[in-house]
């Protein structure tokens, strides 16, 4: 697989050095640092304003009823669940993948490596091309406070 040739140019460059060393578990780190960037760019946050604990930041940005990213109009049941689907999605990722890499040693192969960074890139792509309409609202609200 051309990994470049399947994913988005940026995300390419964040993981290129990693994944061109053959170094598959820090590359897949590297998406998914990428990642929570695209988050707390599409929020519009500093990084000093991240939570410590980014599961938290997730779901206040993604989570229903009233997400402040939402990755759909919300406007159908399946659209809901679409949107409840894509924070659980996140989740994992960080969860299930990116912690469980830092926290253990890991041994990734390419394949692994391929699935994730192109799911990674999905999410990305996702995140990127979503509404961010109720982050006006709650900053023309804090700035009248």
């Amino acid at each position: 697989m051309h990994l470049e040739q399947k994913i988005s140019q940026s995300l390419y460059q964040a993981v290129r050095e990693k994944y061109e060393c053959g170094l598959y578990r820090d590359a897949i780190l590297a998406a998914t640092f990428q990642l929570q960037e695209s988050i707390r760019e599409k929020a519009n946050l500093a990084t000093e304003q991240i939570p410590a604990n980014p599961l938290d930041s997730i779901s206040h940005l993604f989570g229903v009823p009233k997400p402040l990213i939402q990755v759909n109009n919300m406007n159908s049941v399946a659209e809901v669940y679409e949107q409840m689907g894509f924070e659980q999605m996140l989740l994992g990722i960080l969860q299930g993948v990116q912690y469980s890499r830092i926290h253990a040693e890991c041994f990734d192969n390419d394949k692994t490596a391929n699935a994730i960074i192109v799911f990674v890139d999905y999410l990305i792509t996702r995140i990127q091309n979503s509404q961010t309409a109720h982050l006006q609202k709650v900053s023309e609200n804090q700035q009248c406070a």
